[in-house]
């Protein structure tokens, strides 16, 4: 697939550049120390704070927990940690199984956003772009802050490798994270209901589900839960 003109990511983008490391006598070097790229909690008093979801109802089964949210925080960009609250956009259980819903609801949020997943076999799993969730029209938008991620007993993220462009492609037929190769790194149909997830050049990931059956060289899976939070304005 072609990347649109809209793409946001360039092969020039710092983030697939060497790490920037400061010369030796400028502001702030201290020769043997680690520098710190701003993936780390700096201020324990305030950073460290559980992050609050805000917009799910008590009667609503949740996808994200605030321990979850906690661990998928640090990975984040330094300006999309900011934020003490992350507010829900979507849910399948609260707002309905509707796709077109889903975007509606997403498309006038100007923030980041999470989008999590809960398979029947209980694994759960999800995607972070830095510019939310929005029907694409045709082209792959998206920037090398994004990453897919799994939950399976620990944490594990898997972010930008340069390879290519397609970080999220969202139409109306479907929902998508990660490309190449054929492969989709999280894909859900226009029902929310199935599934699959496959390695792709984007982000180089294991399979994001439970272990399932297989379709064209992707595990395919049956969403049962999903939910995506919006960060920052």
């Amino acid at each position: 697939m072609g990347v649109g003109a809209g793409a946001d990511i360039t092969h020039g983008s710092p983030f697939a550049a060497q790490p920037f490391v400061p010369a030796s006598g400028a502001p702030g070097f201290a020769g043997d120390r680690m520098w710190n790229k701003g993936y780390e909690f700096d201020t324990p008093s305030v950073e460290r704070r559980s992050v609050k979801l805000v917009g799910r109802k008590e009667v609503t089964t949740p996808v994200l927990t605030v321990t979850l949210a906690d661990e998928i925080r640090p990975y984040l960009p330094a300006l999309a940690r900011l934020p003490k609250s992350w507010t829900l956009l979507y849910s399948l259980d609260q707002h309905g199984i509707s796709l077109h819903t889903l975007y509606s609801r997403c498309e006038a949020h100007v923030g980041g956003a999470v989008v999590v997943v809960r398979d029947a076999n209980e694994a759960v799993f999800g995607a972070w772009v830095g510019q939310g969730v929005r029907q694409s029209k045709g082209s792959y938008f998206g920037s090398g802050e994004s990453f897919l991620w799994k939950n399976n007993d620990k944490l594990k993220v898997y972010k930008w490798t340069g390879k290519n462009e397609y970080v999220a492609l969202c139409e109306p037929e479907y929902l998508s994270f990660g490309g190449g190769d054929g492969h989709y790194g999280l894909y859900l149909d226009d029902t929310l209901f199935d599934g699959s997830s496959a390695r792709c050049p984007t982000f180089d990931n294991e399979p994001l589900c439970s272990p399932g059956p297989k379709k064209g060289g992707a595990v395919t899976f049956e969403c049962v839960g999903l939910e995506v939070w919006g960060i920052g304005p």
